[in-house]
């Protein structure tokens, strides 16, 4: 029994020295959303509005709530979190990661960044290998992107039309 025991503690402990610093943060990031979606009972939604940016789309009360984007290309991979008001259209929080890497076959990360940008606190922060960089004040707290806006609409009619 002992042997067991100590068998897992191992392979925790291995697992989580293979995590980097940034991939602890973003967890945490993720995690909120993850709470988020929970908490608001929010239902999946399948739809990709631009090909080459898969998307996870969670509705509440028809409303996009919380929006995934996905893109990969040769050498980067990001992931970016949206978390909408529920009150209008307008985004109250986004968290971004990218990852690239040195050359294409992937084996060796060059940068790692973390962007969060919190519209309610209007602060943007940085973070690179697990560190913060970066922590700034942002001077729109009513942030729109056209490019989010016309996923968010689009993807607010298709579910509608459903």
């Amino acid at each position: 029994m002992l042997k067991q025991i100590l068998i897992i503690l191992i392979s925790i402990f291995t697992l989580l020295s293979c995590s980097t610093p940034n991939d602890r943060i973003y967890i945490k990031f993720e995690n909120d959303f993850k709470d988020s979606i929970n908490r608001n009972n929010a239902e999946t939604f399948e739809y990709t509005h631009f090909i080459l940016y898969p998307q996870k789309s969670y509705f509440v009360n028809s409303k996009l709530k919380l929006l995934i984007l996905q893109s990969s290309g040769e050498m980067c991979n990001s992931e970016s979190y949206y978390l909408f008001s529920s009150k209008s259209d307008s985004i109250l929080f986004t968290v971004s990661r990218t990852e690239c890497f040195e050359s294409p076959d992937r084996l060796k990360k060059e940068t790692d960044t973390i962007y969060v940008t919190n519209f309610r606190n209007k602060t943007k922060e940085k973070y690179v290998n697990g560190v913060l960089v970066k922590n700034t004040k942002i001077e729109n707290d009513d942030y729109t992107h056209d490019i989010i806006s016309e996923i968010k609409i689009n993807t607010e009619k298709k579910y509608s039309s459903r």
